[in-house]
């Protein structure tokens, strides 16, 4: 009998494709699962990126502001201990949760400093920078003028891309684009607000007048020259117009106020 005319009759009752669904749809499946699983993970990888990003940028961008009105000081714990008092009308900025990534805080008016021990400190103030490691000092950085003084440790200012390093006793002081530093300079004098007393030496006396504005919180009326600088160490006392005898009284000078 020839080949050709040998027929075989199959002997399965299935088509070839429900033969394909039962053989190889498993491993089809079991490749679809993978597939599945593997984009899943992703997904919460991806996920979580965007929730830590998230968390660092609102960490980063979220500060806290501390503001002493005039007429009153303000005592600021910081995240590491360290401690500050605002003179009055006085605003520190600073970021609770960045802080053991970054010990910076901002500062507009007058503040004393006590720092813990640790990485670096700076206070920035208007283009103005103080860096310590662990020291005590004073910045005063206003409009009239800008002075920091170092009272334990070292302080390493920077003031118009010129740095200067000041040991206790020295200060720092920077007045129309001008730059100075004294040797020596009892530090105590510059803290002398923290301890309610009013301490110039050669002083403006217009500074001098808006100082006690600040701490009084009041507005005071002048009645001659004030082109003359004023030296002195008093009390704050709790009536103003004793203070203000004080320091008119030698220039002859009548000094009256109103409360704001």
């Amino acid at each position: 009998m020839r080949p050709e005319k040998i027929k075989i009759a199959p002997q399965w009752s299935k088509s070839k494709d429900e033969i394909w669904e039962e053989t190889f749809s498993g491993l089809e499946d079991f490749g679809l699962e993978k597939k599945v699983k593997r984009i899943t993970i992703w997904r919460y990888v991806a996920a979580a990126v965007v929730l830590a990003v998230i968390s660092l940028s609102a960490s980063y961008f979220y500060h806290v502001t501390k503001i002493s009105t005039p007429g009153m000081q303000l005592a600021v714990n910081l995240p590491d201990g360290s401690k500050v008092r605002l003179n009055a009308d006085s605003r520190l900025t600073y970021k609770p949760l960045w802080w053991f990534l970054a010990r910076n805080v901002k500062l507009s008016g007058e503040a004393y400093f006590e720092v813990k021990h640790g990485r670096r400190f700076s206070v920035l103030s208007e283009g103005k920078q103080v860096s310590v490691l662990g020291t005590s000092f004073n910045v005063f950085a206003r409009p009239e003028g800008y002075a920091v003084t170092c009272l334990t440790g070292r302080v390493q200012v920077e003031v118009n891309r010129q740095t200067s390093l000041l040991t206790p006793n020295m200060r720092l002081t920077s007045r129309g684009g001008n730059i100075s530093v004294q040797q020596k300079f009892e530090g105590a004098q510059a803290i002398g607000w923290t301890k309610s007393r009013f301490v110039f030496v050669g002083v403006p006396l217009r500074e001098v007048i808006h100082e006690m504005e600040r701490q009084y919180n009041i507005s005071i009326r002048t009645e001659g020259d004030l082109n003359h600088t004023f030296t002195g160490n008093f009390s704050k006392t709790e009536n103003p117009e004793q203070a203000l005898d004080i320091v008119g009284r030698p220039f002859g000078i009548k000094l009256s106020y109103k409360n704001r």
